[in-house]
């Protein structure tokens, strides 16, 4: 190597290091995976893993003791609901109902605890449903994503 390019590797050195060092502080302050929940406690832990059981088990129709089962084996959840005779599309229109219920809920309890109007709240879910047919037409619904996440409820 010509001591003109060794020169500038290791002068590169110095801000390889810098930019690192950068970038280990961004990890540790949103966890290692930028916050995908890497700091959780154990408590929370808990929470996700049995909430996510229970919407799996009430989805599919099956017990939550089958749903641990078939996640101990390594099971998708999708692998699963195939195993049970379930079609992609029936697991869809399921997961789409369950959704919209859990968002009329949390209107209800908006509205229960005077956050919003009945009538805020009944706008709102037309808004909702009519921005989910245009991002199944193929358009844009206001940078939310597709489908009823909870970044298209607003929350």
């Amino acid at each position: 190597m010509k001591l003109k390019h060794k020169i500038l590797a290791y002068s590169m050195v110095p801000a390889l290091l810098g930019a690192g060092l950068i970038g280990i502080n961004s990890v540790s302050a949103n966890g290692m995976f930028g916050g995908f929940g890497v700091n959780l406690t154990s408590e929370q832990i808990v929470t996700r893993q049995n909430t996510m059981f229970q919407t799996e088990a009430q989805l599919l129709g099956l017990s939550v003791e089958e749903v641990k089962n078939a996640w101990a084996e390594g099971k998708s959840f999708a692998q699963l609901a195939k195993d049970k005779g379930i079609t992609q599309a029936q697991l869809q229109q399921k997961m789409k109902d369950a959704r919209l219920a859990q968002i009329k809920t949390q209107l209800k309890t908006l509205v229960d605890q005077g956050v919003i109007t009945q009538a805020q709240a009944d706008k709102r879910l037309a808004t909702m449903q009519a921005s989910e047919a245009k991002v199944k037409g193929g358009k844009a619904g206001r940078g939310h994503g597709v489908g009823m996440g909870m970044g298209w409820l607003g929350f």
